[in-house]
Order: structure tokens, then sequence, then C-alpha cells
């Protein structure tokens, strides 16, 4: 099979690296099929062409190409005719051209299948405008330039396919954990500041997004001490200060550590008693995962996409109430058969999901389904 990969519409985060984890395990697999694969030049600085055998090929997008949607668009289509490939698999979505080859789509913009969320219901009006013109054109996109889609979660899949009435091929193929969670001599120890092992030390794993809903923080805060004015706590965030600036008498119960390197972060949990993950708006966090992975309590925002990914293994709150936070936060810390449960159940969930190699092998199966449907019409 002659599979084209376009990586083209990746700039940071998640996707890029699903896109490297997905063309390592490809070397990996050792088949004889020829990859090509287009990126953009964010994707193309992480990666190292020399690791690559000989069946891929990588075709880098200059900045003038990479920032220009038309130039973009026209390059991909002359591209692809060139090459003529039998499939083509944009790893995110979506693909905004026709093209006269079968194309796998994958899906991950939560804005679309979750409008009731806290997060664009509390915006400005000019933002939500914003946001639906971006719904509207994404999931045409989506709908008229694909012949299937990949969700995350089944939960995405099936929101989408009923709210927008999208009558293609679609699949379910759950993100992972980073391979470095499976490879302990590759962990790195990290000394973390003012750390007091008797605490309830709370972790907030995350990057600096208004949907990561890191505002309810002061919130949970005060309950807190409504709750228990002796009980000791302290939040760890992996931002730096002046990213939040959170009023100064919260200083005192937060510690800003501070950007984490990916084989530091197991360290990081492991010294850490409960995971907090407030966000308002995911299709998927690979956060739940990890947690579960390094046998870690869960507080969740009460959200459908925390559910799916994390069933009963974790202690949902109200999304915008603090005082429910404080009170699940006290509850994990004060109750060790509590904590005890939902370790347990994480640990057994988190198997459900697999490895990367698991879901590269159900991309490559996806990829022949959809070429053998294209090939019957």
């Amino acid at each position: 099979m002659k599979i084209l990969i376009d990586n083209s519409n990746l700039v940071a985060g998640g996707g890029i690296q699903v896109a490297i984890s997905f063309l390592k395990d490809l070397i990996t697999l050792a088949h004889d099929d020829q990859y090509i694969v287009v990126q953009s030049h964010y994707i193309a600085n992480a990666i190292n062409k020399e690791d690559f055998p000989t069946n891929f090929s990588f075709y880098n997008l200059d900045k003038e190409t990479d920032k220009s949607k038309s130039k973009k668009i026209k390059f991909l289509k002359n591209f692809e005719n060139k090459v003529s490939p039998d499939i083509i698999f944009t790893v995110f979505g979506p693909s905004y051209h026709k093209s006269n080859f079968p194309k796998v789509v994958g899906f991950a913009i939560p804005y679309i299948i979750y409008p009731e969320s806290p997060f664009l219901k509390n915006i400005s009006l000019k933002e939500k405008i914003y946001y639906k013109s971006l719904d509207v054109l994404k999931t045409y996109c989506f709908k008229k330039y694909s012949d299937a889609l990949i969700f995350e979660t089944d939960n995405a899949r099936e929101v989408f396919v009923k709210k927008k009435n999208y009558k293609k091929a679609t699949y379910t193929v759950s993100n992972t954990l980073n391979e470095v969670f499976y490879n302990k001599q590759n962990w790195k120890k990290i000394d973390i500041p003012q750390l007091d092992l008797t605490n309830a030390n709370i972790l907030c794993l995350t990057a600096n997004y208004a949907h990561k809903n890191l505002a309810i923080i002061p919130k949970v805060i005060d309950a807190l001490q409504k709750i228990d004015q002796d009980f000791k706590f302290k939040f760890y965030i992996t931002l730096e200060q002046q990213d939040i600036n959170f009023p100064e008498e919260y200083n005192s119960y937060i510690v800003f550590i501070g950007k984490i390197e990916l084989s530091n972060i197991p360290s990081l949990y492991q010294q850490m008693n409960i995971i907090f993950i407030p966000t308002l708006l995911e299709v998927f966090s690979a956060t739940y995962l990890e947690a579960m992975y390094m046998g870690k309590p869960i507080v969740a925002s009460d959200m459908p996409f925390s559910r799916d990914i994390c069933k009963d293994n974790a202690l949902y709150c109200a999304p915008l109430k603090g005082e429910e936070y404080a009170k699940a936060i006290y509850n994990l810390k004060k109750d060790k058969t509590l904590e005890k449960i939902l370790v347990k159940k994480g640990l057994e969930n988190v198997k459900n999901f697999g490895t990367s190699m698991d879901r590269t092998l159900s991309y490559l199966d996806i990829f022949k389904k959809t070429l053998y449907a294209s090939n019957k019409k």
C-alpha cells in the first residue's frame, strides 16, 4: 500500500505526539508499504528523517506555504495527484479540500461536539460567534472531505454522528499512554520544591488555556479552608506563576513548578497524592490515563469526555463549583479506603486503552477497510 500521511496541519501538543508515535510504530512493524509524509515545519523540527528506512519519504512545507491555507490546499491537491497514493491519512483534521483518493481523517475538536460546555457558555458574544463560525466551517469540511473519521472516544463519535448527521464510516481508536511510562529506565527523578509528604499534594498537570478551568483553584482553596482550617495541602501546577497571576493570598497554597520534561513526568506523579483535572472542554486527555497508570486517584470535572474515559475510577464534581472539588479532595485525603478503591479501578480501566502499537494497528486496519470500500464503489 502507498500511504500518504498528511501532518501538514499539526502545530503543537498532543497531535504532534500522536503523529510521531505513529511513525515510530511503522518503523517497528517493518512493513514493505510506502509511506509518504507531508508535514508542517512544526513537526519537521521534532523528527529526524535519518531514523527512518528507505520506504519513508518526507516533504516539509516551507513556512510561506505553511502559513497560508489557500497555498497549503493547492500544494496538497497537486502533491496528491502527483504521488497517487492508495490512501490518505490526515492524522487530525479537518482536511480542507476534496481529494481524488480515499481519505481517512482524525477528529479532535471538542467545541464542535460539546457546545454545552460551561467554557463556551461563559465566553463573550464575540467569542461565541467565532467558535460557532469555526464549528460550521470545520464540520462542513469533516463531512465533505473525508471518507472515514477516527475519533478518540466512543462518546465523541456518537455525539458527532448524531448532532452532525454524519453518514460515512466512523471508528473509535483511543489515545494511549506515551511510551516513556512503559520504560522505567528512562524515568528521571525530579526534585519538587516545598514538598511535604504528610500534606495533600495535588497535581494539576496542564497547559495554560482558558478551557482548562484553572481559575477555579482559588475557589477550591477557599472551600478547603472552610471545611477544615487545619487541613494541610498544596497545589502543584506545571506553569510559571506569571502565567496565571492568582491573588497573592493564595501563593502559600500553590507551587508553580513550570514546564516539565516528559522523562520527569512519572516521577512527578509518584510524589503526588491526588490528580486534579477540572478541564471544561476536551475530546481526550492523556492525563487521565497517566494518573490511572501511576496509581493516583483523580478529581475531575463532571463532563461527558471525563466520564467516558475514567468510568467509575474518578470523583466527579460540578465543573464550576469549587466547594465540590474541595469536598472531593478532602474526602480522598481522609478516606484511604476510598483512595484504594479508585486506584484499583483506575489500574484496571487503563488496561482497556492499549498501547501506541495497538492504535497504529487499528489505523492500518481502518485504511484497509476504507480502501476496500472505495474500490467497491
